[in-house]
């Protein structure tokens, strides 16, 4: 959909926010609220939006490649996948971003601000200063080790974070802090792909987060022992290739990255999970939303659109 500034800027203020593939390419967008919007797969290659509001938006799979977007809010904004090779990104506030798998290669992001809290998982390009490094290693440690928050836990870490991460056997009982960091988001996208399992469901995990590591069983932070536990990955619980077919490129690239999936033993969906906890909670509603379209006008999926999704 070819769009100029002056339209985008009069249909905002309609009250229309969806702007999917749009194209805004070279577009001078400065100071614009596009807070909320829907701009996933959009064109906005070297378009201006400094000083932009675009917290709380879906830029999913768009391109900004070259755009300008100096001390832009982007709080809370889903740029999974996104393209932003030489984006100056100066000052921007990224605070609790989305910003996985997307391609920073060579973006300018001196002074950035938050980036510490945004979720930068598989970013591509993406070089982490030492400030940042340390920042996000705290706040996760700090999550992890919540009977224990005080700077011993922090120190200790430092001190073993360069020993091997766990021992063989668990009757070493080695201590907590040689685990390593679980965040929340994947201890329950594990915990959700054992009750599928047990619940005699196959499950799918967002593909991008199979290699990451899991605990499986009891891991007791209070005493330091790992018994009846085990370091594995996500991948253990989880579909090797995607099991739905049928699906539009565009969706079902996104659709991978839905956090859980339940099916049956029939291939049809059962569940879809998205957990929000670092990022707002419309990314993963338009995610499952694009999903959900995409089954309902496609009868080559062979899926009973009436599951339900949670998030």
């Amino acid at each position: 959909m070819n769009i100029d500034e002056n339209e985008l800027k009069q249909l905002y203020s309609e009250g229309r926010r969806d702007f999917h593939g749009c194209d805004l390419s070279d577009a001078d967008l400065t100071e614009i609220d596009l807070s909320f919007a829907n701009l996933s797969g959009a064109n906005l290659s070297n378009a201006n939006l400094n000083y932009s509001n675009l917290s709380y938006t879906n830029l999913i799979s768009a391109q900004l490649r070259g755009a300008s977007i100096i001390e832009a809010n982007l709080k809370w904004s889903d740029i999974i996948y996104a393209e932003l090779k030489d984006t100056n990104l100066e000052g921007a506030d990224l605070d609790w971003a989305n910003l996985r798998g997307a391609n920073l290669t060579n973006a300018y992001l001196k002074k950035v601000k938050n980036i510490e809290r945004a979720d930068i998982t598989d970013a591509i390009g993406l070089e982490k200063p030492e400030h940042i490094i340390r920042k996000i290693e705290e706040k996760n440690i700090y999550q992890l080790n919540l009977f224990f928050p005080d700077d011993r836990v922090i120190s200790d870490y430092k001190k073993q974070k360069n020993e091997p991460k766990y021992q063989e056997s668990c009757n070493k009982k080695p201590p907590a802090a040689l685990w390593p960091n679980i965040s929340i988001h994947t201890k329950t996208q594990g915990i959700l792909a054992q009750i599928g399992q047990k619940l005699g469901h196959k499950v799918w995990i967002a593909g991008n987060d199979h290699s990451k590591e899991y605990i499986f069983g009891e891991h007791r932070l209070r005493d330091n022992t790992c018994e009846d536990s085990r370091l594995g990955k996500l991948k253990e619980l989880t579909m090797e290739e995607f099991p739905v077919g049928g699906l539009d490129k565009k969706v079902e690239k996104i659709s991978k990255l839905i956090d859980v999936i339940w099916l049956d033993t029939q291939f049809k969906i059962v569940a879809l999970f998205e957990i929000e906890c670092t990022t707002a909670i419309h990314s993963g509603l338009l995610r499952m939303g694009d999903f959900v379209a995409n089954v309902k006008l496609n009868p080559l999926t062979f899926i009973d659109p009436n599951f339900p999704f949670i998030s």
